[in-house]
C-alpha cells in the first residue's frame, strides 16, 4: 500500500534514519523514520515550484474579487468561517456556495497546499516511475495538481520521459470548486477533470461512480485533507487501493508531529496514525 505522508515544510536532519531500503514504497518523513536529508532531498521546496507560484497566483487572481478594493479581506474573513466548521467536521454543502469564500480559501491556502504537496512529490518522483494519471480527492482548488504539473514538467524536460500528457482529475463533495479548478487547468495548459465523490460512502456507491470508473487508470491518489475533515473511512481506502492496482497514495492531513530539539523521530498522530495502522494491516512496506 504505497503511501507518502507529509505534513511539514522544513525538517531537522534525523541521525536515526536507516537510509534507503530495497522495495521502499512508503515514506514517512520526520516524525517517523526518514528525513528529507537522509532521503536524498534538499531542505526546502523545489526552486522551480517556488518560482512558479507567485507568477501563477497573479494570473489566477486576475479579474477576481481578490483584486478588488477590500476584496481579499472580505474573502478571507468568509473563508475563516467555513474553515472553523471544517476543522470540526460540521461543514455542509451550502457553506461552499459563496464564491468569495472560495477565493478566500485560495488566497489563504493555495500556496501552502502546493508547497506541501511539492515536498511529498519530490519523494515520490525519486522512488517511483512517472505518473500518468492522478486524482486529488477533496482537491479543490487543485493546488496539489498544480504542484504535480510543475514538477512533472521539470522532470519531463530533464528526462524526456513523457510521451502522453499527464491526466489530472479532482474528486469533490461539492460542485462549487469546479470553476476555480477549470481556471487552474486552463492557466496551466492541462485540463483537469472534475467529478463528484464522497469519501464517507463506499467506493461502489452511486456517489462514487465516476471515481470507480477512473480508478483502474490511476497511479497517484492524493488525499487532500479529507481524512480528518471528512472522516474518510478505511473500507473506502481499502477498496480504492485494490481497484487502482495499488496506486501510490499521497496523504496530506493533520497528524505530523513537529521536530524536537533532539532530532529524534516522533510517532504520527490522529488521522495519519490511523492511516499508518491501515497500511500495516494491508502488509505495506514501511
Amino acid at each position: 500500500f504505497p503511501l507518502l505522508l507529509e505534513m511539514a515544510f522544513l525538517f531537522a536532519e534525523c541521525p536515526q534514519c536507516p537510509g534507503a531500503r530495497d522495495g521502499h514504497t512508503w515514506f514517512l518523513l520526520p516524525g517517523s523514520d526518514r528525513c528529507r536529508c537522509c532521503a536524498g532531498l534538499a531542505g526546502g521546496v523545489e526552486p522551480s515550484l517556488e518560482q512558479a507560484l507567485p507568477r501563477f497566483l497573479q494570473r489566477l487572481y486576475a479579474g477576481t474579487c481578490l483584486e478588488e478594493a477590500g476584496g481579499r479581506k472580505m474573502a478571507t474573513e468568509k473563508c475563516a468561517a467555513i474553515q472553523a466548521r471544517m476543522r470540526k467536521g460540521t461543514q455542509e454543502p451550502e457553506d461552499f456556495l459563496d464564491e468569495e469564500a472560495l477565493w478566500g480559501y485560495v488566497a489563504t491556502k493555495f500556496s501552502m497546499r502546493a508547497r506541501l504537496a511539492g515536498l511529498a512529490l519530490e519523494v515520490a518522483f525519486a522512488h517511483h516511475p512517472p505518473f500518468d494519471c492522478a486524482v486529488a480527492l477533496g482537491g479543490g482548488p487543485a493546488a496539489e495538481l498544480f504542484a504535480l504539473q510543475v514538477l512533472d514538467d521539470l522532470r519531463s524536460r530533464q528526462d524526456r520521459h513523457r510521451e502522453l500528457p499527464l491526466r489530472l482529475a479532482v474528486g469533490e463533495w461539492v460542485d462549487s470548486w469546479r470553476g476555480i479548478v477549470d481556471r487552474v487547468g486552463h492557466l496551466q495548459g492541462t485540463p483537469i477533470e472534475y467529478f463528484h465523490c464522497d469519501v464517507t460512502e463506499p467506493l461502489a456507491s452511486d456517489a462514487n461512480a465516476a471515481l470507480l470508473s477512473l480508478a483502474p487508470a490511476l497511479d497517484l491518489i492524493v488525499l487532500s485533507f479529507v481524512l480528518l475533515e471528512s472522516g474518510c473511512g478505511h473500507e473506502f481506502l481499502r477498496s480504492l487501493w485494490e481497484v487502482s492496482g495499488h496506486a501510490v497514495f499521497l496523504a496530506l492531513d493533520a497528524g505530523q508531529p513537529k521536530p524536537h530539539a533532539d532530532h529524534c523521530p516522533r510517532p504520527l498522530a490522529g488521522s495519519l496514525h490511523a492511516l499508518e495502522d491501515l497500511a500495516f494491516s494491508l502488509g505495506a512496506v514501511v
